[in-house]
């Protein structure tokens, strides 16, 4: 019997209670959550949650109440030298406090007592997290809660059939932010109809949608066992009836492209009477000074122009000419009040000169205020433009509210994806204010709870609203006041997808608000779980085999060596691995690289590519039972 290996848990919320939940629902290892709370609430929750995980998981399963900091803290949760450990299985510390600094410093600990722990990290910045783990070299994987859900909340905007996406190939974070390179990859769920390949095989499905199709009804057309490729004829040759449920993985930048589009009426009036109204209140709401100067330029051109008209026998629109180009002291000198002004002048010469004196001293004066006006204008309307409110004018946008640590990376992969992207934060930073001013995006400084804001943002015209704020009221509060107000104008009901951390009320949102949310918690767990023990994990996703009943699969992603191998089976699994291939990416010789769908390891995947691929996790279930999960 192989040795159970040991994993090390650090944290005290929520994302640490549910990583040891997604840990003990596998076998092949013992848990020990190492953690101690300063407030007694906090601790009180504390134990009620290792007394509910030790009643199901009793000799798994145990809680060390001790700050992991304090000496011999990590030596009583079991983490022995590697000199005493000997031949025993090699142990894993998953550091997955609030506090980034006690993750970093715990992880140093564990490594001075044994350098070959497994070290999985949680890290808020996603570049110091890269940098900690080039840092310690090998066997260390640090993870940002943030970067990995941001990609679902931005592939559920434009999809909201998706439920789980990612970037791939692995996202690797540096200066430049974002690897263009990697594509938002996502799993959509749909009937066959919704994807447009009713009466269509699946390999005729996978070709019209660019993607692989994963499931249909909870039968998969392939997958693999080891190094043997299988597939099932006859989910692979039967047409597809509209009503079959398929599971696509793909670029969601495709994918979204299968979906109907959405055309939006709008009714434009044309009634000369509105506009005149508009056009007159817009006047009578203008500056005071401004308006005068209007009003009495406008007088006076009137006057000059009947004046010259007159005195100079010329046809008023020859006195319309003569009077722009005097006011606005252009003068061409083709028409003059007095063509002999060498010698004497006439009283009624006289008084032409000094009536056209006076127009070119108003006309200085009316174009001085009108110039300064128009320069104030443009500097608050570029000043609007990058920090104030304003009326978007966009149709088809996609609104984010929050601008945080999750809502910037959302922003840049729906971006990435092509969408105009319309952001509302209270309090933006230097980087948002810079793509507003290269109009990359549309950028309101506002709250995103006021009603206000959220009309501004023309809610009737948008794709999706996607809510990241770090309040979950606050998101909750800037979905309803938009659908509230494309309900209002008649128009369809807005699609919004909110992050919503309190895994209970967002199970609630969703009942009573038919509102997509998502924690980063939910979907950060199971990646957390899963690289505890493989450095491969990359996220967990579930497929509907019945009405109620789902089957759980953990993605992975691997180098494949010369070899080509296919993926390996843990220690404590001595049966080939069940797996089934998505995706590879395969460098080329001009150093780029392509995305390409595979179905079997022989004949698709080569050495050297960086493969995709789902794991049934009810193979490493200690009964064939639990490798079910109800449906939510």
């Amino acid at each position: 019997m192989v040795e159970e290996t040991l994993i090390i848990v650090v944290g005290g919320d929520d994302l640490a209670y549910e990583v040891c939940r997604e840990l003990l629902k596998t076998a092949g290892h013992r848990v020990c959550l190492l953690w101690k709370h300063d407030h007694h609430g906090a601790e009180r929750r504390l134990h009620m949650v290792a007394e509910e995980l030790g009643a199901r998981h009793a000799r798994r399963f145990r809680l060390c109440n001790e700050h992991p900091l304090e000496p011999g803290a990590l030596e009583r949760a079991g983490l022995v030298a590697k000199h005493r450990r000997g031949t025993a299985t090699r142990p894993c510390l998953v550091a997955a406090s609030h506090d980034d600094r006690l993750n970093l410093r715990v992880a140093l600990a564990a490594r001075d007592l044994d350098e070959d722990v497994r070290i999985t990290l949680r890290q808020f910045n996603p570049i110091l997290g890269q940098k900690i783990q080039e840092g310690l070299r090998y066997n260390c994987t640090a993870v940002s809660p943030a970067a990995l859900a941001a990609a679902t909340y931005a592939a559920a905007a434009v999809d909201p059939s998706c439920r789980y996406a990612l970037p791939f190939p692995s996202l690797q974070w540096s200066s430049r932010g974002y690897d263009r390179r990697s594509r938002i990859y996502g799993f959509s769920e749909r009937e066959a109809a919704a994807f447009g390949i009713a009466g269509c095989t699946v390999p005729e499905a996978e070709a019209h949608l660019q993607s692989r199709i994963v499931a249909v009804n909870g039968l998969y057309p392939y997958h693999c066992s080891g190094a043997r490729s299988g597939e099932d004829p006859d989910c692979r040759r039967r047409p597809l009836r509209p009503e079959d449920r398929v599971v696509a993985f793909g670029p969601i930048a495709r994918l979204k492209q299968s979906l109907p589009r959405l055309r939006a009426e709008y009714r434009r009036s044309i009634s000369l009477l509105r506009t005149v109204r508009r056009t007159v209140g817009w006047f009578m709401r203008m500056e005071p000074i401004l308006r005068g100067v209007i009003i009495t330029g406008v007088a006076l051109y009137a006057a000059f122009v009947a004046y010259f008209s007159s005195v100079l026998h010329i046809n008023p629109i020859a006195a319309m000419y003569y009077v722009t180009t005097t006011m606005t002291t252009v003068g061409y000198g083709d028409i003059t009040p007095c063509r002999s002004c060498t010698g004497s002048v006439s009283a009624a010469q006289a008084a032409a000169l000094l009536v056209a004196m006076g127009a070119m001293l108003a006309g200085v004066v009316i174009f001085a205020v009108i110039t300064a006006t128009i320069t104030s204008a443009l500097n608050v309307a570029q000043v609007r433009r990058l920090r104030g409110l304003r009326h978007i004018r966009r149709t088809g946008h996609v609104i984010v509210c929050g601008a945080g640590n999750v809502g910037s990376l959302v922003i840049d992969y729906l971006r990435h994806m092509g969408e105009h992207v319309v952001v509302v934060e209270q309090n933006p930073n230097q980087i948002l204010i810079e793509l507003a001013r290269d109009q990359r995006i549309d950028l309101l400084s506002g709250d995103a709870t006021s009603d206000e804001t959220i009309a501004y943002c023309a809610p009737e015209r948008a794709k999706a609203l996607v809510g990241v704020t770090n309040s979950d009221t606050a998101n909750l509060e800037s979905a309803l006041s938009a659908r509230t107000q494309t309900r209002e104008r008649g128009e369809r009901e807005l699609h919004a997808v909110l992050r919503i951390d309190d895994l209970a009320f967002g199970d609630s949102v969703r009942r009573h608000f038919d509102i997509l949310s998502f924690s980063t918690t939910e979907l950060t767990a199971p990646t957390v779980a899963g690289l505890a023990r493989f450095e491969s994990t990359r996220g967990r996703f579930e497929v509907t085999v019945r009405e109620g009943e789902r089957r759980a699969f953990q993605l992975a992603e691997r180098m494949q060596g010369e070899d080509n191998a296919p993926p390996p089976s843990p220690p404590d699994h001595p049966a080939p691995l069940e797996w089934i291939p998505l995706f590879v990416w395969r460098e080329r010789d001009d150093g780029r690289g392509i995305a390409l769908p595979v179905r079997n390891l022989e004949g698709d995947v080569r050495p050297g590519d960086r493969m995709l691929f789902l794991v049934p996790l009810d193979q490493f279930r200690e009964t064939a039972d639990e490798g079910r999960s109800d449906a939510r």
